[in-house]
């Protein structure tokens, strides 16, 4: 049996691994900020334009740096970062949900109609900026890293 090397795994499941980043960042940092909030019993807002935005651009951009960093060469570059900004976006949002209802169980009680009312909430309250968020992201990211490939073929080689 051989043993593959850490960047031989992280290269056969990039975008896993990038989504997985983007969401896990994106839902601890918003957790955290709404546990200092209600500590420190201060109203900050938790984001510009919507819940935790400032966490989903940077979730999102250390997900998608991390998939193109061990991208793979027959990966199409704006759909692999169309693919990994959208489906992280989503599952941050679900991943916020959860966590919002893990603190409500907390203190008043376990209700499982309460998940189903924050994940309604969270998906129509935020589900659109989040999605278009990711995928902005992912595309800006796509793209840049496509010009990047065409500039490398282009230059001669010395």
């Amino acid at each position: 049996m051989a043993v593959e090397s850490f960047s031989g795994f992280i290269q056969r499941h990039n975008m896993m691994i990038g989504i997985l980043v983007s969401a896990s960042i994106t839902s601890i940092g918003v957790l955290l900020w709404a546990l200092l909030s209600s500590i420190l019993s201060l109203t900050i807002p938790s984001g510009f334009l919507f819940l935790g935005d400032i966490f989903l651009v940077v979730g999102n951009i250390f997900g998608l740096y991390l998939t193109f960093k061990y991208r793979k060469e027959l990966q199409s570059p704006i759909k692999t970062g169309l693919i990994v900004g959208l489906t992280g976006s989503v599952l941050s949002l679900l991943l916020i949900s959860l966590f919002y209802w893990i603190l409500y169980s907390v203190i008043r009680g376990f209700n499982f109609f309460f998940l189903l009312e924050y994940l309604l909430f969270f998906l129509a309250s935020f589900g659109i900026m989040y999605v278009l968020v990711g995928i902005i992201v992912g595309y800006l990211f796509g793209n840049y890293y496509r010009k990047k490939e065409d500039i490398d073929r282009e230059s001669p080689i010395f």
